[in-house]
């Protein structure tokens, strides 16, 4: 997994936005319909819309998901100092 950072310096294009990882993305693939229909509150869909605003020109926080991090993660991941 890419850090923000490094993504926008590879891409070298401005944020529009940061979707998170969520199991509704995976619930709304299979039901055949997007995200922001299926469950509209949900956090990928307003992170969806608020990039849509973006790209329109409105000015909204961008918005920087938790990383979130199982049990065995937790147990045996890195440590940042």
């Amino acid at each position: 997994m890419l850090k923000v950072e490094d993504v926008l310096e590879i891409l070298s294009i401005p944020l529009l936005g940061i979707i998170p990882e969520s199991e509704e993305v995976l619930k709304a693939s299979n039901v055949g319909s997007p995200v922001t229909l299926n469950n509209p509150n949900s956090a990928p869909s307003r992170a969806y819309f608020d990039a849509a605003k973006r790209l329109k020109g409105e000015q909204v926080d961008v918005v920087i998901p938790l990383e979130r991090t199982g049990f065995i993660g937790r147990l045996f991941g890195r440590r940042v100092a």
